[in-house]
C-alpha cells in the first residue's frame, strides 16, 4: 500500500465522525460504525485493513512530505535569500550567473542605487556581492561609476 498524502490524511479527519471514529480506534475502543465510515479511514491509511490503527501512518507522511534536499543553485539559498557567497570556483560561478541573469536586465543601463536595490532582494551583503558580479564579468561597470550594465552571452 501506498503513503496515503497528508492532505487525504487531514480531509480525511476534518470530519467530527471520522475524529470521533478514529480516537474510539486509538483508544481501543468498539468503533459502533457503519462499513462505509470504517472503509473511509482504512481508504486514508488511519486504519489497516483489519482495523487495526495504523501506528507508522504519521511519521510515513511526514516523511514523504518533507521537502528534498536542494539542488544546483537552490542549495545556497535559504528562504529565498542567500547568507554568501560559495567559496568553490564553479559554484561561486554558477550562482553569479544565476543572480545575474534573475536579477539584472539584459542590454540596459542600470543606477548604481537600482543595482542595490535588486540585489537586497538576496542579500543583506550588497557591496560584496555586487563586487563579485563585477569581478567575475557578469557585470559591467561604467569606467565613470555612472551605472552598470548585466553582460550577456552577445556582448
Amino acid at each position: 500500500m501506498t503513503t496515503p498524502s497528508w492532505q487525504k490524511v487531514f480531509s480525511t479527519l476534518a470530519g467530527g465522525r471520522a475524529r470521533e471514529l478514529y480516537a474510539r480506534a486509538v483508544l481501543g475502543q468498539p468503533l459502533d460504525a457503519a462499513p462505509k465510515e470504517v472503509q473511509r479511514l482504512v481508504d486514508a491509511g488511519l486504519l489497516t485493513d483489519d482495523h487495526a490503527v495504523n501506528g507508522h501512518l504519521f511519521k510515513e507522511v511526514l516523511s514523504s512530505a518533507a521537502p528534498g534536499t536542494p539542488k544546483g543553485v537552490d542549495r545556497f539559498f535559504r528562504d529565498g535569500r542567500i547568507d554568501g557567497l560559495p567559496r568553490a570556483g564553479q559554484d561561486r560561478s554558477d550562482l553569479l550567473s544565476h543572480l545575474a541573469e534573475r536579477l539584472l536586465p539584459a542590454d540596459e543601463e542600470i543606477s548604481e542605487p537600482e543595482v542595490n536595490r535588486l540585489l537586497a532582494t538576496v542579500t543583506h551583503d550588497i557591496p560584496t556581492l555586487r563586487r563579485a558580479l563585477v569581478d567575475h564579468g557578469y557585470v559591467e561597470r561604467y569606467p565613470d561609476g555612472t551605472g552598470y550594465r548585466r553582460v550577456t552571452e552577445a556582448s
